[in-house]
């Protein structure tokens, strides 16, 4: 069987001080046919120009694509311009430009999305590394691995995605509009769009080196400051175009919309910070809310 064409998208911004790593480990992957789109949101450092003179020293297998966008378009903009205007491959991976692949990162993806071909995404695990490069930590799960489903997410039953590394289908793009650049993140949409489409597998496999430092996206401040209102809203468009295509019933978009409401509520009570409230007080009330919302969908 024909082997499936692979994008590997390297999303860069300001990081300069890790992308060097980042390019080698992707030139290095043992899976082939691969191509490498190595995408800089108009850094203001010099991560560009390393990744550049990396990529054009380049005389392996992989086909590379540079791509510096002219302006900043910000987490979800950036993406959107990488998945729907770059990316030609069957299936895609994303990776940011401050964390490392292992060699066999694609080859194994691929095995595992080919092995479970019932949804359109999987993602994995990984070690955990500090700014210099040293291991301080892993991320693993309690399981091989486990499937999340739509189902979960309407029950508030807790889903653990893991967004470096992770692999996809080109369906996961070609069914759905392009992210805007309003939109601050593509991972919470990239996991809602994999929940419509029939879920999505994490498998406890560690595939990369995850780099933990100040600037993480995903870090507590960091996350906080960004707008989660703009993530919702574009949850709430995928689930109308959904329903509007007939993929899922109207009780179920009436649901899904109700779930979105409350996970929105959730989020302000979790990353508000206008008031100083006391972290138990929090979680209580994000209980109160969850046994609300689970009287209201089994009315």
């Amino acid at each position: 069987m024909e082997k499936k064409l692979v994008s590997y998208c390297l999303i860069c911004y300001n990081q300069e001080q890790y992308i060097r790593e980042a390019v080698t480990a992707a030139l290095e992957q043992t899976y082939s046919p691969l191509e490498i789109i190595i995408s800089d949101d108009c850094s203001t450092d010099s991560t560009f120009e390393i990744a550049r003179r990396i990529a054009e020293s380049y005389k392996g297998p992989h086909r590379i694509i540079l791509n510096r966008n002219e302006k900043n378009l910000g987490i979800g903009g950036h993406v959107s311009k990488v998945l729907y205007s770059i990316a030609s491959g069957d299936y895609l991976i994303t990776l940011g430009g401050d964390d490392v692949s292992w060699k066999n990162h694609v080859e194994n993806a691929v095995s595992y999305l080919e092995k479970y071909n019932d949804v359109p995404m999987i993602d994995f695990c990984a070690d955990v590394i500090g700014p210099e490069g040293r291991m301080i930590g892993e991320i693993s799960m309690p399981f091989a691995a486990r499937k999340y489903t739509l189902r979960d997410y309407l029950l508030l039953r807790r889903i653990r995605p893991f967004a470096p590394g992770r692999i996809f289908r080109k369906t996961l793009v070609s069914l759905f509009d392009p992210i805007p650049a309003e939109c601050p993140t593509e991972d919470t949409v990239i996991v809602g769009r994999s929940l419509l489409l029939g879920g999505f597998y994490r498998v406890n496999a560690p595939l990369v080196h995850y780099r933990k430092h100040g600037s993480n996206i995903t870090n507590a401040d960091a996350y906080a400051g960004i707008s989660q209102l703009r993530i919702m809203e574009q949850l709430r468009r995928d689930g109308t175009r959904f329903c509007e295509y007939g993929f899922i019933t109207r009780r179920t978009y009436r649901l899904l919309m109700e779930r979105i409401d409350f996970e929105y509520r959730m989020r302000k009570v979790k990353f508000y910070s206008g008031i100083p409230v006391h972290y138990f007080f929090k979680r209580v009330f994000i209980k109160i809310l969850k046994y609300i919302h689970l009287i209201r969908i089994s009315i």
